[in-house]
Formats: structure tokens, C-alpha cells, sequence
């Protein structure tokens, strides 16, 4: 009976020390489960709270479109010329009418006061171009761009931001 009761004493120290192993194995587990969810629980607010921070500050700098930016519309008459012809038969006509964009109502004056000038430079301008070369979308554009200029140029300062063709007619 000794020798059976120390196999019973052997297999019992090796149980014994079996689940202090198990327990402390289970801690550290739970240990590292808490840690991994504890370091994912604090990435993730931290996003979404700097997620929310940033929207804030973007709507902050960014204008509302809501707000309506002040722009006054100078319309010109409309204006008849020859084209520029290398035959010289002078057979093509443009009809052009324009509306200038400006800022408020004092630039206005401004327009107003320069509006001979004005109208002598977009006549010798339409004047000067070929049927070729306001035919195609490019040199609508570009002929947009040299009114602009040169519109600006004689009142001195940018005071005419956009120029809108209301008309354009080539006969």
C-alpha cells in the first residue's frame, strides 16, 4: 500500500502545480486582452475626436456658400463690327453684347466715368480679329481674356472680374 499511495502523492503534486500554471497563464492573457483592447479603445476615440476636431476647423476657414458675395453687373450696348479680312472684301459682321462684372456699385461710377475709352478699345479689338480666329471656343476665350485686360488696363486697377458675352453674332 506505500507504493500505492506514492504514485497518488506523485500525481498529486503534479496536478497541484498544474493549475497555479493555469491560473497565471489565464491572468496574462486576460492581461494582454485588456491592454490590446484598452490601446484599440483609445486609438479609436482619439480618430473620432480628431475626426470632429478637423471637420470644425475646415468649416471654420472655408466660406460658407451660403453667403452671398456682392457683384454688380455693368451691361455695355452692343457693339457691330468688320471682322479683319486678308482679301479685304470685309464681308463678315460680328454683333457682340457684353456684360461686365464688377464689384459694388462705386466701381460702377468708375466704369461709368471710363466707358468712352472703354468702348473705343473693344471696338479697335473686335475690329482687329479674323472670322478664324474668334471662330473656335479657344478664341472666344482668348478674346474674353484680351477684353479683360485691357478693359482693366484703362481703369488702372482690377476692378472688372468677370466679362460675360450676352451676344455673338458673325454674319
Amino acid at each position: 500500500m506505500a507504493e500505492g499511495k506514492e504514485p497518488e502523492g506523485e500525481g498529486k503534486e503534479p496536478e497541484g502545480e498544474a493549475q497555479p500554471k493555469r491560473s497565471s497563464l489565464k491572468f496574462i492573457i486576460i492581461g494582454v486582452l485588456v491592454i490590446v483592447l484598452g490601446a484599440g479603445g483609445f486609438l479609436g476615440w482619439n480618430m473620432f475626436l480628431k475626426g470632429s476636431e478637423t471637420e470644425a476647423q475646415v468649416s471654420e476657414t472655408t466660406p460658407k456658400p451660403t453667403e452671398p458675395v456682392e457683384t454688380v453687373s455693368y451691361p455695355l450696348d452692343s457693339f457691330i463690327v468688320n471682322l479683319m479680312d486678308k482679301s479685304g472684301s470685309g464681308k463678315r459682321y460680328l454683333k457682340v453684347g457684353m456684360i461686365l462684372e464688377i464689384g459694388n456699385q462705386e466701381q460702377g461710377m468708375v466704369v461709368s466715368k471710363y466707358k468712352p475709352q472703354i468702348r473705343d478699345t473693344i471696338l479697335l479689338l473686335l475690329s482687329s480679329r479674323s472670322f478664324r480666329e474668334i471662330n473656335t471656343m479657344e478664341g472666344k476665350l482668348e478674346l474674353k481674356r484680351a477684353l479683360l485686360s485691357r478693359i482693366n488696363n484703362i481703369l488702372g486697377e482690377v476692378i472688372v472680374t468677370r466679362l460675360y458675352f450676352t451676344e455673338f453674332v458673325v454674319q
